[in-house]
């Protein structure tokens, strides 16, 4: 899941993805056109989900599409104002030489690029060459899209992008054509044989190209235009009812708690009737039922985690009334990783603390500085440790390994990757135990709910699906997003989930249901963190836009954009009480934000040397939401996680950038 260089697109992989896609489809009369001068290499293996390159192929077929993981396109062409005129112009004059016959159904692409092309000119902030281009062939269009030319043409600042109703609409939905199966070959090779990356990105991302093999030229389009629900639509869907509240206390285990509670002499401590009330924990009228997703039943071992809980709840009641102070951060930097690291996680306790890398293994150390040991089943059955090492090497993935989690209790953590399964690992054997399968591309994120035995994962397949442990085919499979989903997070409740996709959507699963219970659209790029509060009524998202959006899931409305880090945003976290969250990514900085300020403007610390305000070290000043606290840099060292202890302390985790 991290960031190896982008590559520059070749000759041979372009050759080798279109060669293997047609393939796939049994497109075998074009693929026989070139198969001569193209062999397909092995599939590459250098795509994280964070390093991958952040465009799929074609989006057609039924929806017919090029596996973005394989998929390389030039940041340099997209960067280049004079390659979205230059590549433009050249289909256009391709369609009108093409054959009459198919001249009408290939036309139909050129409106959503056109459109595209001027939006992602004035985001990029190219004012006068979006100008240029709007002014050049804005009249091609006039006669079928004036009203909407004319609405296109007033935008012009990259603000607007974010805000104008129709530019919305645009980035949120993908825009439907029909065509058929020759037509769409055509195209697909004349962006093949002159290299056109970047309307294949544009394409991909925001055109679906619906393959009707049974049509016949001229037939009458139905189903064509922008698709996905109207704002009234998605009001209507995102007012069904949610049940975002904390899950009741299991009887068994607050008969432990309170057997506890006088154990330790704590009845007539002043904090007493507040702890009992933690242990209590009854369900708010928002709360789920503990049937509605079936719980595991609790052990001995979970009245122990809940002990050390409530004590650390005990110290932060003595402390409720102190005044706030700067946030204190801890980052932990990885160095000789040979920019192979693809994921960083630690556990719950922040005791372990694993990566995952593009060689297909992951590693484990131990953040309290001891050597970690390997337990052995001895001829008496007796478990034995031994082989203590600085870190352990986890075999077993054969391809790149783009996320892991760690259980709560620190006994196992399951990872996801490139060769399409998901692993459950031992950490006190550190060996695998089981291999998952069911996604049949890339997996690129995977989570364990609170319970650890339900986990999720997403790929590329434009799935999100949930297993547990103790079952090697999934119980639940969540369809709706037109893209790649790229990260899922557990509602603190376990009966939500939460998923984000390539095309900037977030949807909201009901794990009872199975069904999207809200759809949340702002985002313009891949979306590639989620985090809840801790009472699981906010939910913050970021990406490749560089925003962090905040919403309320009551409403699913968004109630903020926080705008300061300057390139993709990885991680995001909030604090135990929900007062803080935290963000970090490519920019090699930490952002902290008060997000109180939304409701009663809360506190907002400055701490001492902090870079609010600042784009980058020794950069021009650039705008930043009034939630910041505060920015903090790393020399070169991307930030691939982060999240706060029980205490309150902010942990950063990252790599060492060699170059």
């Amino acid at each position: 899941m991290q960031h190896a260089p982008t590559k520059d697109a070749t000759s041979e992989d372009v050759d080798r993805i279109v060669a293997a896609y047609l393939r796939e489809r049994g497109y075998k009369h074009t693929e026989a056109a070139f198969a001569d001068e193209a062999k397909p290499p092995t599939t590459s293996t250098s795509a994280s989900k964070r390093g991958r390159p952040n465009d799929d192929g074609v989006g057609a077929v039924d929806e017919a599409s090029i596996p973005d993981f394989l998929l390389y396109y030039s940041e340099t062409e997209a960067n280049n104002p004079n390659a979205y005129e230059h590549s433009y112009a050249r289909l256009g004059r391709w369609v009108k030489d093409s054959l009459e016959k198919y001249r009408p159904e290939l036309s139909t692409v050129l409106f959503p690029l056109f459109a595209h092309a001027y939006l992602d000119l004035v985001s990029r902030s190219m004012g006068e060459q979006a100008r240029h281009f709007m002014d050049t062939y804005r009249k091609e269009h006039m006669d079928m899209h004036s009203h909407d030319v004319t609405r296109l043409a007033s935008i012009t600042t990259p603000d607007q992008v974010k805000s104008n109703e129709l530019a919305v609409q645009f980035m949120s939905n993908r825009y439907t054509v029909r065509m058929s199966r020759y037509a769409f070959e055509l195209l697909l090779s004349f962006l093949q044989d002159n290299k056109f990356m970047l309307l294949t990105r544009l394409l991909n991302r925001h055109v679906t190209i619906r393959v009707d093999n049974e049509r016949a030229p001229g037939d009458v389009e139905e189903g064509v235009g922008l698709v996905g629900l109207k704002p009234a639509q998605l009001d209507e869907h995102n007012n069904q009812p949610v049940k975002l509240g904390s899950l009741p206390a299991d009887p068994w285990l607050v008969h432990e708690l309170e057997w506890w509670l006088r154990d330790d002499k704590f009845e007539g401590e002043p904090q007493s009737a507040e702890l009992r009330k933690l242990i209590k924990r009854e369900g708010a009228e928002d709360a789920p039922h503990r049937d509605d997703v079936p719980q595991p039943p609790p052990k001995f071992s979970d009245v122990k985690k809940e002990t050390e809980a409530l004590k650390e709840a005990l110290a932060q009641l003595s402390k409720k009334n102190v005044a706030p102070t700067s946030p204190s951060i801890c980052c932990y930097t990885f160095h000789n990783t040979y920019d192979t690291m693809t994921c960083l996680t630690s556990s719950s306790d922040n005791s372990l603390v694993m990566a995952g890398f593009s060689e297909s293994i992951l590693k484990v150390w131990s953040l309290k500085g001891e050597k970690l040991k390997t337990a052995t089943l001895g001829a008496s059955k007796e478990i034995s440790w031994s082989k203590e090492e600085e870190s352990k090497k986890l075999i077993g993935h054969s391809g790149p390994v783009y996320n892991c989690r760690i259980s709560s209790d620190n006994k196992f953590a399951v990872s996801c990757s490139e060769d399409t399964t998901v692993r459950l690992w031992s950490l006190e054997t550190f060996s695998n135990l089981v291999v998952y399968k069911g996604h049949n591309y890339p997996v690129w994120d995977v989570d364990l709910a609170s319970n650890d035995v339900y986990f999720a994962s997403c790929g590329f397949d434009r799935t999100a699906r949930m297993w547990r442990t103790d079952m090697t085919t999934p119980v639940r499979m969540f369809v709706g997003h037109e893209s790649d989903v790229d990260c899922v997070k557990f509602h603190p409740n376990s009966n939500y989930l939460a998923s984000g996709a390539s095309d900037g959507e977030v949807r909201l699963w009901s794990i009872q249901k199975g069904t999207s219970a809200r759809i949340l659209r702002s985002h313009t790029a891949p979306v590639m963190a989620l985090a809840f509060s801790a009472d699981g009524k906010l939910l913050a998202t970021a990406g490749e836009d560089k925003m962090v959006k905040l919403w309320d899931l009551g409403s699913g409305k968004l109630m903020k954009n926080l705008t300061g880090h300057t390139d993709t945003v990885y991680s995001l976290a909030f604090n135990a009480d929900g007062s803080m969250l935290a963000s970090g990514g490519a920019d090699n900085s930490v952002v902290v934000w008060n997000p109180r300020n939304l409701e009663d403007g809360g506190v907002t610390v400055v701490p001492p040397n902090a870079d609010v305000g600042v784009s980058g070290l020794g950069k021009s000043k650039t705008h930043t939401s009034p939630e910041m606290v505060g920015r903090f840099f790393t020399k070169r060292t991307p930030i691939f996680n982060v999240n706060y202890t029980k205490s309150n302390v902010l942990l950063a985790f990252g790599p060492f950038l060699s170059s």
